[in-house]
């Protein structure tokens, strides 16, 4: 496949609406940035898989399909910083999500919402902590925020998805 045919179909995935496809694709390819332990449901945790959490963080927050997909370049970018690092926390993946879709937001977007309301749309992280991981998640990427449209070309495995 050339780059133009890469470019238009990486335009064409963008201007889709949000497909089921699209959000397991994403969801699978959050819980791969780090490894942490299962959720235990058992428990009664109000920590949803990260599975449900991506399309519920995406529902309430109406981001666009564009913004998904380039958070999919920053959470490739992620991976390749921190795979070696283990995790306790069994929402590691949902908060790095967050972090990841929160940047993307506001690096893709002039105007995008404060962090009070990423906060409410999850319903499971206080305002302090979605500062925080957004600082982590920042201080982690600081030398790859600003490439991320260059990052777009380069997603080989978008190739796959189903346009």
């Amino acid at each position: 496949m050339d780059s133009r045919d890469l470019h238009r179909r990486l335009v064409d995935l963008i201007e889709q609406p949000i497909s089921p496809q699209l959000l397991s694709y994403v969801s699978h390819r959050a819980s791969l940035v780090i490894a942490s332990p299962p959720l235990n449901h058992d428990d009664h945790s109000i920590v949803p898989s990260i599975q449900h959490f991506v399309p519920l963080l995406v529902q309430r927050s109406c981001v666009s399909s564009g913004t998904l997909i380039g958070s999919l370049v920053y959470l490739d970018r992620l991976q390749r910083r921190v795979a070696t690092v283990p995790s306790s926390s069994p929402c590691s993946c949902q908060r790095i999500f967050l972090a990841t879709l929160i940047v993307t937001t506001k690096v893709l977007h002039d105007t995008s919402p404060k962090n009070r309301y990423w906060a409410r749309y999850t319903s499971l992280f206080p305002l302090e902590e979605v500062n925080i991981m957004e600082r982590q998640f920042l201080s982690l990427m600081v030398s790859h925020c600003m490439k991320l449209r260059r990052g777009f070309v380069f997603i080989p495995h978008l190739c796959v998805f189903p346009i």
